[in-house]
């Protein structure tokens, strides 16, 4: 197997059964850390985890140690390097310095994709690294020294998985404030909009999250004492809303005509942002289904689903599969579900679970022939009816 350049190891800390896990991380990082499977996020986890190559404690080499042992070994050889991780990450720390800040947000969210990575109902313990991560963002004084231009890809990993988080918070039956913190995207590329060099990263447009996070907020805000925090979350709403449909168009990505073929990342951008859209017209406007508009974006999802032919993005996949009515839209879902789950090369550990849900609100809308029961409502059942927090990233 391949390893990292020469300038990331050290032979006296790192043995031939370690050096076989590095080889694994960098060639399955969309398997170990997917879905956001960018080369320069694997490649700024292994910077950091080989900062000083002398050190092997640091946590984020434990980390991927423990990440890539888990896929290969499964949880019992993996967890000496999970005991070694939660164990360095608990000690007193200095949060001012910034090495250590970094390092130890890294592996609590190497952590975090550990837990997601579970086969047994304590993929719910996701929960507790994410609020981990989330605490010391909002609470460190030193987490400035942290928004530069060269973290950006870090900060925006935890951004979208904040993001991702917070559909879950909206929909789970067990009140939950999310940690108490909003999610924040705190980059520089993602503050001043360079959205181009942001989708490539992470998988995900900016815009697109940060209107989940509005859209979601908005549902959970209801309330009287914040009333005029849910008045600014509709303005900003429909700021983004109207930015992520211009970029999807009038006809839809499929239907674009261009001299070149649509990769792969940009076939994921779009679609996340018909998912957004879509889930935005359920959460916000709360329309019917049958609109013509919204049919539209169903449609234009499923296309583009059946065109991708495999996806790992849990929660656009959720969101639009939902959508699906007939019998022709549905067995076309399916398809993507057997052939996502039979995909080696991608993480797929998760794609059954989000199918059960999915089949679950089919049969709910099945039941719900002269639609009394708004859609909105049968997802919060859905997801409602899971015994753990699931997890839609």
């Amino acid at each position: 197997m391949k390893v990292p350049g020469p300038t990331y190891l050290s032979p006296t800390v790192i043995n031939s059964e370690e050096l076989q896990l590095l080889g694994f991380f960098k060639e399955s990082r969309s398997l170990i850390l997917g879905p956001t499977d960018e080369e320069v996020l694997a490649q700024f986890i292994l910077r950091i985890a080989f900062s000083d190559p002398s050190d092997k404690t640091n946590p984020v080499l434990q980390g991927v140690f423990a990440l890539t042992s888990l896929q290969l070994h499964g949880s019992s050889k993996s967890f000496r390097y999970k005991h070694i991780v939660v164990s360095s990450v608990n000690e007193p720390i200095n949060w001012l310095d910034e090495k250590t800040l970094l390092q130890n947000l890294m592996a609590l969210m190497l952590m975090y994709h550990y837990e997601l990575s579970l086969e047994s109902n304590s993929k719910g313990s996701w929960v507790v690294f994410l609020c981990a991560v989330k605490r010391i963002i909002n609470t460190s004084p030193a987490i400035h020294k942290l928004v530069r231009q060269e973290y950006s890809v870090f900060l925006d990993w935890i951004y979208y998985h904040e993001a991702l988080a917070e559909f879950t918070v909206r929909h789970w039956n067990v009140p939950y404030e999310g940690c108490g913190f909003p999610p924040i995207a705190r980059s520089p590329r993602a503050i001043e909009g360079s959205g181009s060099k942001v989708e490539n990263d992470i998988g995900c447009p900016i815009d697109v999250l940060q209107l989940v996070v509005h859209t979601c907020r908005l549902a959970i805000g209801q309330r009287p004492s914040k009333m005029n925090y849910a008045n600014a979350e509709s303005e900003c709403t429909k700021v983004l809303e109207q930015n992520i449909s211009r970029a999807v168009g009038d006809h839809g990505p499929i239907h674009v005509q261009s001299a070149t073929p649509i990769n792969r990342n940009t076939m994921v951008s779009d679609l996340h942002r018909l998912a957004c859209m879509i889930y935005v017209n359920r959460a916000v406007y709360r329309v019917s289904g049958t609109e013509v508009r919204h049919r539209r974006l169903v449609r234009e999802g499923i296309l583009l689903l059946t065109k991708m032919i495999t996806c790992q993005h849990a929660w656009p996949l959720f969101i639009i599969a939902c959508e699906a009515i007939d019998d022709d839209q549905r067995l076309a879902i399916l398809e993507v579900f057997e052939q996502s789950q039979q995909d080696r090369r991608r993480r797929s550990s998760h794609i059954h679970f989000i199918q059960h849900l999915v089949e679950a609100v089919w049969n709910q809308h099945d039941l719900n022939a002269e639609n009394q029961v708004d859609h909105l409502t049968i997802l919060d059942a859905v997801v409602g009816g899971v015994s753990f927090m699931p997890p839609f990233a």
